[in-house]
């Protein structure tokens, strides 16, 4: 039995970031032809399911992470870095004829990023999983690369046995949404940022009834983060919020996985919301502290 597994998308990220980079009217660019500097990199594993997996592990959970990789040589990062961290491979899929996702990430100076995906053709399915297995108090769903098929197949499973679920929608699930929100219904915390939770309700957020047409969504407990302007939790009828924790930025890639994810770990440790909303916030803060999505995750000892 698993306190939490991880499912959803296991890629590797490739962060470059300068200096040099210009920075204006929203755009991240470089001087055409131009050769330039690079003052910080990384290679290393990405994708919410192994972002979230690692956090929940570092904050003492036994954890498993359920995702699909290619036969290539970039798999063995992400088996290295799940193996050092602690976290069970035991589901983890390898698609032999395709090669795995990977992202290059561009960081511009002040630490906000812009990202290049390279996606395979394969996707996680419901033949993918080892059902007999998945034993776990939590089911942490990231991005299923717009698999609905899957994400019911999951919940439905999770209903079945007594186990809860964190719901952390990516782009192609949320296109989706006429199939998406009676699934939202049976969620225990929903994890969106500002701009997901806009699409999803279809108003914008300085709107009047923004935030009753959100609690409407039926999720038990709604996260809506919104970057440097900290996050909502919406639980029971109450309402919380919680500013960001000032530090200087050196990447914001992970923020969110490192927000959800420790939240769902304090409520696995019989936390209330607050000291779960708490946690997020420390956590994000740290991460965004350092460049990658798993080098400022936070250890139990230290997010006490």
């Amino acid at each position: 039995m698993y306190d939490v597994i991880s499912i959803g998308a296991a890629t590797i990220d490739i962060f470059a970031k300068s200096h040099q980079f210009l920075v204006k009217n929203n755009l991240l660019s470089l001087e055409y032809s131009s050769k330039n500097e690079i003052s910080q990199s990384l290679i290393c594993s990405g994708g919410g399911a192994t972002n979230s997996a690692v956090s929940f592990s570092r904050l003492g959970l036994k954890t498993a992470c359920l995702s699909l990789t290619g036969n290539d040589i970039l798999k063995t990062y992400i088996l290295n870095d799940l193996k050092e961290n602690n976290v069970s491979t035991n589901f983890l899929t390898i698609s032999e004829n395709d090669t795995t996702d990977f992202s290059i990430i561009l960081v511009a100076p002040d630490g906000g990023r812009s990202i290049l995906t390279n996606r395979g053709q394969s996707r996680l399915e419901e033949k993918n999983i080892n059902w007999d297995k998945l034993k776990s108090k939590w089911l942490y769903i990231t991005s299923l690369e717009g698999n609905l098929d899957l994400l019911e197949k999951l919940i439905g499973y999770a209903l079945e046995n007594n186990i809860k679920i964190a719901l952390n929608p990516g782009n192609r699930e949320l296109l989706q949404k006429k199939s998406l929100l009676p699934l939202i219904k049976q969620v225990n915390f929903l994890l969106l940022n500002q701009n997901e939770s806009e699409l999803l309700v279809e108003k914008c957020k300085n709107k009047t009834d923004f935030w009753d047409k959100l609690i409407a969504l039926g999720a038990k407990t709604i996260a809506v983060t919104n970057g440097r302007e900290g996050a909502y939790i919406f639980s029971q009828g109450r309402q919380y919020y919680s500013p960001i924790i000032n530090v200087e930025p050196v990447d914001e890639t992970g923020a969110g996985d490192a927000f959800g994810s420790a939240f769902v770990a304090s409520l696995i440790h019989r936390l209330d919301i607050k000291e779960a909303l708490n946690w997020g916030i420390k956590n994000s803060a740290s991460v965004v502290a350092f460049l990658g999505a798993k080098p400022g995750l936070l250890t139990l000892d230290q997010i006490k």
